[in-house]
């Protein structure tokens, strides 16, 4: 991959008042004109918030936990905004919107996108109170809507019901689009929205995909990850989190196809950089990331079946290595393995 050269001010900023506190320092990414899309993953520990930047317009994507609110600000701030064009609420759980109400009471913003839920907590409140408050244009998340910013675009893609169990699923899921290369940004959305997604039609193919719900094997579906073909994978959570995040399941599915994974908790924040044709990665301090993908195994289509066990998987699961050939037998889709009375693999999760 051709590497563009940037000059990179670091200062580190002290913020006395969250637990984000000094969790990344303030910085400038200066370029070459060719630069048209940042896209910051900011660490927020076991939470999620993204930043999308683009000739000088930008779009927030959740905020993480409440005390991390203030850290989010002074991050926008330190990209030089005085505006955020949009605010994306995926879902109202906290890891993901605590943060939001400051930063709508700190930054002018326009318009605010996220979709109707029963969620009724303090947190959740406050949030919409403060949308309230301060006159900012509510968008109910339509799939297909599109969105322009500076250079770049979002589409929504998800979610697709209106009725689920979970609040998961009801993530605000959107593919931004920057010239030829693409995001896809999926909230705590699971395999539910995922295959949704999948059976709709829609093109989700994308560069790059900030994993759902943190990593968690209740994401990254097989089918998921077959229809997007991510070139890389960015994971945000927390150190030592108590979930467990990221699970071994979703490595796995990452590594059979040769996807590098990134992860906040490792690397704090990450901002992918791209002209629209190439991407290079980051650190919040300017160091590069160095990742490159693998020659990776092929998503095959069709599934197959154990008879002894009658477990089915995808065609690059371990456990297809492992079985002898009298024992196979072949699935062309997914529902027919299911109606024979197979069960879904626990580590491809076909």
């Amino acid at each position: 991959m051709k590497k563009k050269f940037f000059a990179v001010i670091a200062v580190i900023l002290a913020v006395a008042v969250s637990s984000c506190a000094g969790r990344y320092p303030k910085y400038t990414v200066i370029g070459d004109d060719t630069s048209k899309l940042f896209v910051h993953f900011i660490d927020v520990g076991q939470g999620d918030s993204t930043l999308l930047e683009s000739a000088g317009e930008f779009v927030l994507i959740d905020a993480g936990e409440k005390d991390c609110g203030n850290a989010v600000v002074n991050y926008i701030k330190s990209r030089g905004a005085e505006s955020l064009k949009y605010i994306i609420a995926t879902h109202p759980h906290s890891d993901h919107v605590g943060g939001l109400a400051t930063v709508i009471d700190s930054i002018d913003a326009e318009n605010f996108i996220t979709v109707e839920t029963d969620q009724s907590t303090g947190t959740w409140l406050d949030v919409l109170d403060a949308v309230d408050q301060h006159d900012l244009n509510y968008i109910d998340a339509e799939p297909g809507a599109t969105y322009s910013f500076g250079e770049s675009s979002f589409t929504i893609l998800g979610p697709l019901s209106d009725s689920y169990s979970g609040y998961n699923n009801y993530s605000v899921v959107t593919k931004v689009e920057c010239g030829d290369m693409r995001f896809m940004l999926t909230g705590d959305a699971e395999t539910q929205s995922e295959r949704e997604m999948v059976n709709s039609g829609a093109d989700l193919s994308a560069d790059v995909l900030k994993c759902g719900h943190h990593g968690s094997s209740t994401s990254s579906s097989a089918v998921f990850l077959k229809a997007v073909r991510p070139t890389y994978a960015i994971i945000s959570c927390g150190a030592n989190n108590e979930y467990g995040h990221p699970h071994q399941e979703t490595l796995k599915k990452l590594s059979f196809l040769g996807c590098p994974v990134m992860r906040t908790d490792q690397l704090g924040t990450i901002i992918a950089v791209t002209d629209g044709k190439t991407v290079d990665f980051y650190t919040a301090g300017g160091e590069v990331i160095p990742v490159s993908p693998e020659q990776g195994q092929e998503l095959a289509d069709g599934y197959i079946g154990n008879r002894n066990s009658h477990v089915f998987h995808l065609p690059f699961c371990t456990g297809v290595k492992t079985m002898s050939e009298k024992n196979k037998v072949q699935f062309n889709t997914r529902e027919e393995a299911i109606d024979a009375g197979y069960t879904p693999c626990s580590i491809c999760d076909p």
